[in-house]
């Protein structure tokens, strides 16, 4: 493909045409209209003034004969009036015809103003004879052959500018026709320029640029081997396909080198989560030994153990439990990245799973110094796995009580909203600053603030929850300030299709998970004791950093 210039000179070339072909039109149409004002100037400003002046010593010497025969013939000196007023006329009308006359017409001018002196002087001789008398007549005789040589003057003067009159108003029709002819002729070819022109440079712009376009669209959706062509198009385009070129290879190294990243990413996911899960299941077996063992020593007689020895029976058991919760959130966790975290859904009242929250928070909420306030509107049900929507209760509200400092407030609200069961627990707590909210819910995710507190937790809980409430078909929303706390809303679902007056569950409210010898209600009284947990030791770790 043939080379172009820069763009700035195929624009120049382009405009320097139109230019000239504006220019070259615009003179030639001046050119015109010069030539037909000379003409119109010509007309209007000679030829017209001249005949109406010629015109006017006619007018002027016909009056004066009228006046002087009427005068001779009937004597009344009255007609006279009229021959004085033309007398007193002709003075300035012969100026004039003689001023306007120009080189030109001024020998007839001169010829006609001759003869109308003559014939005044003959008038004059008239005047003075007696009206009605042979003198006069042949005065009269005499002069009228003298109006007849002025007339004859004057006609031939008249004749002459109108055929001059005539000549200069056939040019003006002439010079119209040529100037619309010219305009035409121009504005089509101005036009056609125009239009030749733009066509070249847009055809010489707009194609190697909408190819270099078509190959960043190419490349944009993923066709590697997509190139420009940087042969074609002025040198700035060139120059662009070049850099498109360059930026295309650069992409491919990196979209390569971000393929290789992300298995190499992957490889080490997998061998983590599979780390994760072996470790967690091997954890298991001797946490399970230790609680056995723990459970023996706690058994025996009273008098075997020692107080101290309880006290640290206490604290053993105490962080096996601990390292058990944190085991099973890992293989829960497992569970969710593998996608074989599933959810049992049956019916059930979402009410009776916050009661049951509730009393187990409780305890922990009054000796942390934070009241609990109550409105759960039940029933609500719903279609959920009662164990983990559970584990979602006890994580929220765990983390409302532990957050939130001693005499603040823990706020939990339930009700039924349309065809959605609607859960909110707000605190008074710390609450989370607004640069990390984004994160909230990311796996080991723990606030700046919370671990400048040392307060303790794996960062686990609200990505489990959030996995379970997905599972649910419910939604999990968190707004939280630093200078107010945070508000948890849940959103479920409800389950239209169930009776509202029957329990969920088959069994009275009253008889209902009462004792440690129900599953549910001792993984609730075990993580309970868990957050108590918690919170003493991180106060012990305050206390001690302060006598430190």
């Amino acid at each position: 493909m043939r080379r172009e210039g820069t763009v700035g000179r195929l624009l120049n070339r382009a405009f320097a045409v139109l230019v000239a072909l504006v220019v070259g039109s615009g003179i030639a149409e001046l050119a015109v209209v010069l030539v037909e004002n000379r003409v119109v100037q010509q007309l209007t400003g000679e030829v017209q003034p001249l005949q109406l002046a010629n015109a006017e010593v006619r007018a002027v010497l016909s009056d004066a004969q009228r006046g002087l025969r009427g005068y001779l013939l009937t004597g009344d000196e009255r007609m006279l009036d009229t021959y004085y007023r033309a007398r007193s006329e002709y003075a300035v009308a012969g100026d004039d015809l003689r001023r306007l006359s120009g080189r030109q017409h001024a020998s007839s001018a001169a010829v006609q103003v001759a003869r109308a002196d003559g014939w005044w002087a003959n008038a004059e001789d008239q005047r003075l004879e007696p009206p009605r008398s042979a003198a006069a007549i042949r005065s009269a005789e005499r002069g009228s052959t003298l109006f007849q040589d002025f007339a004859t003057a004057n006609d031939e003067l008249r004749l002459a500018l109108e055929a001059r009159s005539d000549d200069l108003r056939g040019r003006v029709d002439a010079l119209r026709v040529i100037a619309i002819g010219v305009v035409s002729v121009l504005t089509l070819a101005v036009t056609a320029g125009a239009v030749l022109t733009a066509v070249r440079t847009t055809r010489r712009l707009t194609r190697p640029l909408g190819a270099v376009v078509e190959t960043l669209d190419r490349v944009r959706e993923g066709e590697r081997h997509a190139r420009a062509d940087p042969t074609a198009g002025p040198a700035e385009i060139r120059a662009l396909a070049e850099a498109v070129n360059a930026v295309a290879r650069r992409s491919e190294d990196i979209r390569r080198h971000e393929e290789e990243v992300t298995a190499r990413l992957q490889a080490l996911d997998t061998v983590k989560t599979d780390f994760m899960s072996t470790v967690s299941h091997e954890l298991r077996t001797p946490l399970t030994s230790i609680s056995g063992y723990l459970e023996l020593l706690r058994d025996s007689n009273p008098d075997e153990l020692s107080e101290p020895q309880r006290r640290m029976l206490d604290v053993i058991s105490r962080n096996t439990r601990r390292l058990r919760d944190l085991v099973e959130d890992i293989l829960t966790l497992s569970k969710i990245e593998s996608g074989g975290y599933g959810s049992d859904r049956t019916p059930l009242d979402f009410a009776k799973v916050i009661d049951r929250a509730l009393v187990t928070i409780g305890p922990v909420a009054a000796k942390n110094g934070v009241t609990l306030h109550l409105d759960v509107r039940g029933p609500l049900p719903v279609r959920g796995d009662g164990a983990q929507l559970d584990r979602v209760l006890d994580n929220l509200l765990t983390n409302a009580v532990k957050f939130t400092p001693a005499e603040g407030m823990v706020t939990v609200k339930a009700q039924r909203r349309g065809h959605q069961a609607v859960l909110v627990v707000a605190d008074t707590g710390m609450g989370i600053p607004a640069a990390e909210q984004q994160a909230l819910f990311g796996r080991f995710f723990r606030a700046t603030n919370a671990i400048k507190q040392a307060i303790p937790g794996t960062g686990l809980g609200l990505a489990i929850a959030r996995t379970i409430i997905d599972n649910h078909s419910g939604t999990i929303e968190v707004a939280s300030d630093e200078t107010s706390g945070t508000t948890v809303t849940v959103r479920l679902p409800a389950d239209l299709a169930a009776r509202e007056t029957p329990s969920a569950y088959g069994n009275d409210d009253a008889q209902e998970y009462e004792g440690e010898s129900d599953p549910i209600n001792a993984w609730h009284a075990e993580r309970a004791a868990h957050a108590q947990a918690d919170t003493e030791s991180a106060a012990h770790t305050e206390s001690a950093g302060r006598a430190d």
